[in-house]
């Protein structure tokens, strides 16, 4: 079972990216250790998943400014008294070994190799209410077989963007013209996919409202961007339409929040069971999370509709097939918090609808907008889409920066007439073939050590025993290792 994850290892070792993650390792020993590790969502350490997020206007007491890396955060400008330009970036390293990828149902059967991530940000205040966000990126694929356009790219503007931040009454308005990555709510459902080399992006338009009593709105109107492999050269590639109002209310002081949506998707050349089509589906939804002491919970539900025009196989006389369906998913952790290695129960439990029959006029999978495949597992084995799962983990926290997790994960098919899909919402059509229900157990290995706060080690080991869903099919279980560096300044 360990050999690959072994094997994986020896690869890291000597792939092309290692030289810079010794570098990485280096610039370690010159920043300060942190404290608090968050282990009921794995993420990226203390930094926020947007370097806008970060408020640095603090830094402009020279006092409170300490080492170079707050000489970069804030470097005024003089234009007026708040006025000061942010540089910071990233650098990502994960190095994978993947052993029957896709259940052995698809190629290549083997794959170890390297991907790599160096973004660069720069943040010009030019006073409270004005800003102008840029962020470029380079990704680069070392020895993937079949790399595709979200592993690798020469460079590309990742984000650009106006900024306007103003206050009317009681409420407070932040709006974003321009490329933009977009998460919203719990990221199930709208999700940048940052466990890919390349995040996805939009071109459009963001204003977000926050009232007096804490309540949240937004409202999206974008066109997702398509990625290329030439440096900056997507201006005019866009796949499909998004939109989307999310609004979050707290409740119980902070204690319990609820949140309903509604997300607009088209999407071209989707591909459902053996049909593909334009797929334009309307989600309507809810979610409720918060913490009462010890347990914390996040539970979303949406149903879809729409309609599916059929594009293959061809046929001019096929209508539009009717879009209707349901998913949910829902996280409840308790944790030990006075025990030592502050250990934690973690269950998970997800449904996601599929559809009865292709020749029906009925298309029942669901399908998000811009799934989180990692919800799942790190190695985006299986999708959001005709699943049902059961996955209860068991945690440990033996230091404030390490938290370990392993947990038996386990799949059926909610609909057998439809196809079992992995990463990328691709469906197996080979599936289609056989009816059985369970496709499988994922024992996961988890851990993640953030050694400073501004580098976060992972790793994660996946051993799949395959059901009678993927063995009928001609499959088989897949064995996925990942180790990920990731340097944030």
């Amino acid at each position: 079972m360990f050999t690959s994850f072994l094997r994986f290892n020896s690869k890291c070792a000597r792939s092309r990216a290692g030289a810079l993650c010794a570098t990485a390792m280096f610039v370690w020993l010159f920043i300060p250790h942190s404290a608090n590790a968050q282990y009921f969502s794995l993420g990226k350490g203390t930094y926020p998943l947007e370097f806008y997020d970060i408020d640095f206007t603090y830094l402009a007491d020279p006092d409170k400014r300490n080492g170079i890396l707050d000489t970069l955060h804030y470097i005024p400008l003089g234009i007026t008294s708040d006025s000061y330009l942010s540089l910071g970036g990233e650098l990502r390293e994960q190095w994978w070994h993947q052993v029957d990828e896709s259940h052995g149902l698809k190629a290549p059967v083997d794959n170890a190799y390297d991907l790599q991530r160096l973004v660069a940000d720069a943040y010009l205040h030019f006073d409270s209410h004005f800003a102008i966000f840029g962020q470029v990126a380079r990704a680069d694929a070392f020895d993937k077989i079949n790399y595709s356009t979200t592993d690798e790219s020469r460079g590309r503007l990742q984000q650009g963007f106006f900024e306007v931040k103003e206050s009317l009454a009681s409420t407070d308005f932040t709006a974003r013209l321009g490329r933009q990555e977009i998460m919203l709510g719990s990221g199930r459902f709208v999700w940048v996919n940052d466990s890919s080399n390349i995040r996805t992006t939009h071109d459009g338009a963001r204003v977000h409202a926050t009232l007096e009593d804490g309540a949240t709105i937004d409202v999206v109107a974008t066109r997702p961007v398509t990625p290329t492999y030439d440096a900056f050269d997507d201006w005019s590639s866009h796949s499909g339409s998004f939109g989307a109002v999310y609004a979050s209310e707290p409740f119980l002081q902070n204690q319990f929040h609820a949140d309903q949506y509604y997300f607009y998707r088209r999407s071209p050349g989707t591909q459902i069971a053996s049909l593909t089509g334009n797929d334009e589906r309307n989600t309507v939804g809810g979610r409720v999370w918060g913490q009462f002491g010890g347990v914390k919970f996040d539970s979303d539900f949406a149903y879809q509709y729409g309609t599916f025009d059929q594009t293959s196989p061809a046929n001019a006389k096929v209508a539009d097939k009717t879009v209707s369906a349901f998913g949910t998913s829902t996280r409840v952790l308790y944790s030990f918090e006075n025990v030592p290695l502050q250990p934690g129960v973690q269950f998970q439990t997800s449904y996601f609808s599929g559809s009865d029959n292709p020749k029906s006029h009925t298309i029942g999978t669901f399908s998000a907008p811009f799934p989180r495949p990692t919800l799942l597992n790190y190695a985006g084995l299986e999708t959001l889409q005709n699943v049902f799962e059961a996955y209860p983990a068991f945690l440990f926290d033996p230091t404030a920066d390490l938290v370990l997790r392993f947990g038996p994960q386990a799949l059926w098919r909610a609909n057998v007439n439809d196809a079992v899909y992995v990463s990328r919402a691709t469906p197996l059509t080979k599936t289609l073939n056989d009816h059985a229900r369970f496709i499988g157990t994922n024992l996961t290995w988890t851990a993640q050590w953030r050694v400073t706060p501004n580098v976060t080690v992972f790793g994660e080991y996946l051993h799949e025993i395959s059901g009678r869903a993927i063995n009928l099919a001609g499959g088989s279980g897949a064995d996925v290792g990942v180790v990920q560096v990731d340097f944030n300044f």
